[in-house]
């Protein structure tokens, strides 16, 4: 039989096998619109926080930036269980809805109660020690709350079609929104700020803007995902005890730790991008807008993404990845260094560079999943993708934790000040200048990281074409044997 053979016959409807499930056909358009936009509230609610949590903390609750930033890697310590634990769990978990989307469910009820807290602006302790005890509780608790949802959903990504061009075209889909909305909620969220700072708005409307409007967009998506996609993958007719050999088992995966690191890389970099955003321009290049800088992210992602999409099915993943690269470093090192009293234009336009050089790395780690996924399957016989998720989602958090710190420490040693009740303030020539070595080490030394782990990843496309159909010969086979 040959290999589209397979893949037309595994996409056939047929009867129900002994695990319990029917096959079914690859997700139509309508299916696959619903399940990326789950990533709305993965990729946005992300940046809303790398966009806005710091400064919130700094200049509305009133932290320290040092212990600003220990807040954020205080939850991430937490998802050092938490992540790979939810992996598990999911990869364990039988029930009539699937593995994953019952845990999506539970999230959607949970998550507004959960960033309600979070982002309560006038918390009950009002000492130093306190209000971090307060922020890192509540971040603890919100951290827990998407940790149910964004591991279940990014676990379904690689499950959702067993045809290795339907999947390619389904996450490209994801992720096209999933950096819309990181662009979107970056935006947005940095022009609620700044309406807060010139007194346009008050606090509660911050707080409702951003729990109830953000909030009740993210729960929609998620449910509109969570009731309409469909796992396709086969369920393993056993799965290992739950133990820590079992969690970070995925490590042992070479493909598995290059994709991590690449991912690792591109996301860190845009972690020291939007994190420091506000503070660049609001305190270094005064006359620009950080909305026009993340609206600019926004289009040329736009433009990107079809061409991204028609590569995905012709080039090497690995290519597209890294080829734009070097253009992104060269475009960090401009903003970094760019004059405030050139003309603003002039910024944008250096931003426009950051975001082509950073376009195809934005999109290619998690349509490379998939693949990573089929090669463990091969090698192991499992496919346990909630596992794979958790650790990769843990050390993003972990890894964008330590950023957010540094960030802070960086603030706090070169004299960073807080406003008062949305004065103007200038800060010192120390400040400003810590500010533009965080935008300029940072991103070129994370990009330039990601270039160098791309040229060690295994999987080509026609590696990765020949493993998935492997594995559909071996479905087939597993199939016909238990009918």
């Amino acid at each position: 039989m040959s290999a589209d053979a397979v893949r037309r016959d595994e996409a056939r409807p047929g009867p129900a096998t002994s695990r319990g499930r029917g096959a079914i056909g690859e997700p139509g358009r309508g299916e696959r619109l619903a399940f990326a936009s789950g990533d709305i509230f993965v990729g946005g609610a992300t940046s809303l926080i790398s966009v806005l949590y710091l400064i919130f903390l700094t200049d509305v609750v009133g932290l320290r930036p040092g212990l600003a930033g220990s807040v954020v890697l205080v939850a991430k310590v937490w998802d050092a269980v938490n992540d790979p634990l939810m992996g598990a769990l999911s990869d364990r978990a039988r029930t009539r809805l699937g593995r994953r989307r019952p845990f999506m469910l539970v999230g959607c009820i949970l998550l507004i109660p959960a960033m309600s807290i979070f982002w309560m602006p006038e918390v009950p302790p009002t000492s130093q020690a306190g209000m971090f005890a307060w922020a890192a509780g509540s971040y603890v608790l919100y951290a827990t709350v998407q940790t149910i949802i964004a591991v279940p959903y990014s676990s379904l990504s690689t499950e959702i079609a067993t045809d290795y061009d339907v999947r390619n075209r389904t996450n490209t889909l994801r992720l096209l929104l999933s950096t819309v909305s990181s662009a979107a909620c970056t935006l947005l969220a940095g022009a609620l700020f700044e309406s807060y700072r010139s007194g346009a708005i008050g606090l509660e409307t911050l707080y409702l803007s951003v729990v109830a409007g953000f909030g009740g967009i993210f729960v929609l998506t998620v449910l509109l995902s969570a009731t309409c996609a469909r796992e396709r993958t086969p369920l393993p007719a056993s799965h290992d005890r739950l133990t820590v050999r079992a969690f970070v088992a995925p490590l042992r995966t070479g493909s598995f730790r290059r994709l991590l690191g690449m991912y690792l890389s591109h996301s860190l970099a845009l972690d020291v991008i939007t994190t420091s955003l506000l503070y660049y321009t609001l305190y270094v290049v005064t006359g620009a807008s950080s909305q026009v800088v993340l609206g600019t992210f926004i289009a040329v992602n736009v433009v990107a993404y079809p061409i991204v999409t028609w590569l995905v099915g012709r080039a090497d993943k690995r290519a597209i990845y890294r080829t734009l690269l070097p253009l992104g470093m060269l475009g960090a090192v401009g903003v970094a260094l760019y004059p405030a009293v050139w003309p603003t234009a002039g910024l944008y336009a250096v931003a426009a560079v950051v975001a082509i050089g950073m376009s195809g790395a934005q999109l290619m780690p998690w349509v490379m999943f998939g693949d990573v996924l089929d090669d463990a399957e091969r090698a192991t016989g499992r496919r346990n993708a909630g596992s794979f998720t958790g650790v990769m989602t843990f050390t993003r958090g972990l890894a964008s934790a330590v950023v957010v710190q540094v960030i802070g420490l960086v603030l706090e040693v070169t004299g960073y000040v807080a406003p008062v009740a949305g004065e103007e303030l200038a800060q010192s020539a120390g400040t400003q200048t810590g500010i533009r070595l965080i935008i300029g080490i940072g991103v070129v030394a994370m990009l330039t990281t990601g270039w160098l782990v791309s040229r060690g990843y295994p999987i080509g496309r026609e590696q990765a074409l020949a493993t998935a159909d492997e594995l559909a010969r071996r479905r087939v086979a597993e199939g016909a044997g238990e009918s």
